[in-house]
């Protein structure tokens, strides 16, 4: 069973399977949702979370083999809950068990859809409530996000992204880009960049997030950071994590939640 893959849980729905370093990743999406929606509920009367890549809302660590919340049900157990969520996820078996674990919740403004990431975009618009203040998690299994996409649903809206970059998987095409990681990025500026990193014996993951932070940077977010989530053998990092919003305040909330690793430990900034 690889990584990635559906299998049935021990409730007979369907998790997903992950590794371990993915445990980091929701570590920092339970602990953002919780400071955004505590510090943010008086202020904002509309606060919504979205989740392209929301699965089965249950997850099994591959090295453990224990069951954890997934993302979904990370975000609808938030202290402080969204008065709004939005699920995707492209597989109709996984959002069909989504809708059965969360049916008990009680919580009432939950969208469902199993859709492309790029082609819900449109329904996404036509339904999120206007003037809220939106977190959106986009967890691809490579790059399937187009930037167009990101442009699309961020425009004229207060969004914060956190988005995982396979960094690693991108390098091993590097030389020859699929379209669909051509479109990932803002633009193609970054296969010459990254040429020139890798010429200058640099492993190259820096001129990958400079070019897509750039993009962000083009469409209003002024504060964006990143954070490695695993590494090879080698310490040569292969997944990232990269946070953004349109807002400073939001980056003092991710300086908070990133101070402390899934442990509760304190952790020094990567």
């Amino acid at each position: 069973m690889a990584t990635g893959e559906l299998v049935v849980g021990s409730d007979g729905e369907f998790v997903l399977k992950i590794g371990l370093w993915a445990l980091g990743k929701l570590s920092y999406i339970k602990r953002y949702c919780d400071i955004f929606n505590t510090a943010m509920k008086d202020k904002w009367s509309k606060r919504t979370y979205i989740d392209l890549f929301a699965g089965a809302g249950k997850c099994l660590v591959e090295a453990t083999m224990k069951e954890v919340d997934g993302s979904p049900l990370v975000a609808l157990s938030s202290k402080v809950p969204f008065t709004h969520y939005f699920f995707n996820d492209i597989s109709v078996s996984a959002i069909e068990s989504l809708q059965k674990r969360t049916a008990h919740t009680g919580v009432q403004s939950i969208a469902y859809f199993s859709k492309d990431c790029n082609a819900v975009v449109d329904d996404l618009l036509s339904c999120l409530p206007p003037g809220s203040l939106d977190f959106c998690f986009i967890d691809p299994t490579n790059w399937q996000i187009s930037f167009d996409s990101i442009r699309k649903l961020t425009e004229r809206r207060r969004t914060d992204l956190a988005i995982t970059l396979h960094v690693g998987g991108m390098k091993r095409v590097a030389n020859d880009p699929p379209q669909e990681l051509l479109d990932f990025f803002p633009d193609s500026s970054w296969l010459e960049e990254y040429r020139k990193a890798r010429e200058a014996g640099t492993n190259g993951v820096r001129a990958l997030l400079d070019a897509y932070e750039q993009g962000l940077q083009e469409l209003g977010y002024v504060e964006i950071k990143d954070y490695i989530l695993a590494k090879n053998a080698r310490q040569v990092p292969l997944y990232y994590l990269v946070f953004a919003s349109k807002h400073r305040r939001g980056g003092d909330f991710w300086d908070k939640v990133a101070m402390r690793s899934e442990t509760g430990q304190f952790r020094m900034h990567i």
